[in-house]
């Protein structure tokens, strides 16, 4: 009967002592080939270089060896520092120019969320879910808060972590195409040199860290990316300029947000649901080229931003890496983030209470 006894301290120790190594191993091995991909990326004069390479390095060992834990941890990391980033291409100025383009940010903001509802009927159909899950689905939000919320009101909550991972790699992978066509590609990515201003850039990513973790006890949703570039807002709304965040620490915060998506893109649950896969690809792409040529024209018409800017104001990815692209190439920082930030700020405070209350106020069957 010895044998069937639990383990003892000695073998569960053992047994610990080889998981912590195990996970110290795998993380090591998807941060090492979420740098080299970064690093091969930057090499080839790849647009979103740290991003793009990241993601490809770090999904490669996700889905050849296995996948670590932590990969919400390592994305806020990196949001907090890109969020800082906008700081330096602020200006009292360029604060009152984004005041008068506020009419409209919210319009495209509107237009983004109206034509994600839509999308959320032919994607129940193609992919076999309930219409509350394709709701989730099809919002242009984050993809932790729209999960969270799927769980909350019992929807399908890894549908919904699928559909929204597979747009924000679509895009991604489409904003490098696209400038291709429209803007031309292959400009020398900019040298990583240089650590001034990065005192001032740790202790506003500090403050901003502290408020972050307060405001998402209260459940306000993509706090980690919101707080520093309010926070940079309100600094520089005061009088005082920021510096610029490094590039070798945004080059890290980058790789953070990279890997962290490459964590999520596994291949297995694309095969256990093809027809979710098929339908969030095709609502994705819909969504995109609506946002690239209709919303794009629209920027550019009334807000008066170059075809590129506009490009990442309106892009239905995640807010982090369409602020993180804008910086990487030598965009209108500031632009793109209030249009993504305005957008951000309308579906995923303003929608999910909406939502809620439709759901809940339903009378049951």
């Amino acid at each position: 009967m010895a044998g069937s006894l639990p383990p003892g301290p000695p073998e569960r120790r053992h047994t610990r002592r080889r998981g912590v190594l195990r996970a110290a191993g795998l993380w090591s091995l998807t941060l090492g080939a979420a740098l080299a991909g970064a690093l091969l990326f930057r090499a080839l004069h790849l647009p979103l270089a740290a991003i793009l390479g990241s993601l490809c390095g770090a999904a490669i060992v996700a889905n050849v060896v296995g996948t670590v834990p932590g990969g919400r941890t390592l994305r806020r990391g990196g949001q907090l520092f890109v969020g800082a980033s906008v700081g330096a291409v602020l200006s009292p100025d360029i604060l009152s120019a984004l005041g008068a383009l506020m009419p409209v940010m919210l319009a495209v903001a509107v237009l983004s969320n109206l034509a994600g509802l839509l999308l959320a009927f032919p994607l129940a159909k193609i992919a076999g879910i309930d219409r509350l899950t394709a709701v989730l689905c099809s919002l242009p939000a984050g993809m932790a808060e729209m999960a969270t919320l799927a769980q909350e009101l019992e929807a399908d909550e890894q549908a919904v972590a699928l559909v929204h991972t597979l747009r924000v790699v679509l895009v991604l992978v489409l904003i490098p195409l696209w400038l291709g066509l429209v803007a031309g590609t292959g400009q020398a990515p900019q040298p990583l040199f240089g650590m001034a201003g990065l005192g001032e850039i740790l202790v506003l990513a500090t403050v901003a860290a502290a408020l972050a973790a307060a405001a998402t006890r209260l459940r306000i949703v993509n706090a980690y990316i919101i707080a520093p570039m309010l926070l940079c807002v309100a600094v520089v709304g005061a009088g005082h300029p920021l510096p610029p965040v490094p590039p070798l620490v945004l080059f890290a915060a980058q790789l953070a947000i990279g890997t962290s998506l490459g964590l999520r893109f596994r291949l297995d649950r694309l095969r256990r649901m093809p027809r979710l896969a098929l339908g969030g690809c095709l609502s994705g792409i819909v969504l995109i080229g609506t946002a690239f040529v209709g919303f794009t024209a629209v920027v550019e018409r009334f807000g008066d931003l170059d075809h590129v800017s506009a490009i990442l104001a309106v892009a239905p990815g995640g807010l982090g890496e369409m602020i993180a692209s804008a910086a990487t190439l030598g965009l209108l920082a500031a632009a793109v983030a209030g249009f993504q930030l305005t957008r951000s700020i309308l579906t995923n405070l303003c929608l999910p209470p909406i939502i809620r209350w439709a759901v809940r106020g339903r009378p049951s069957a």
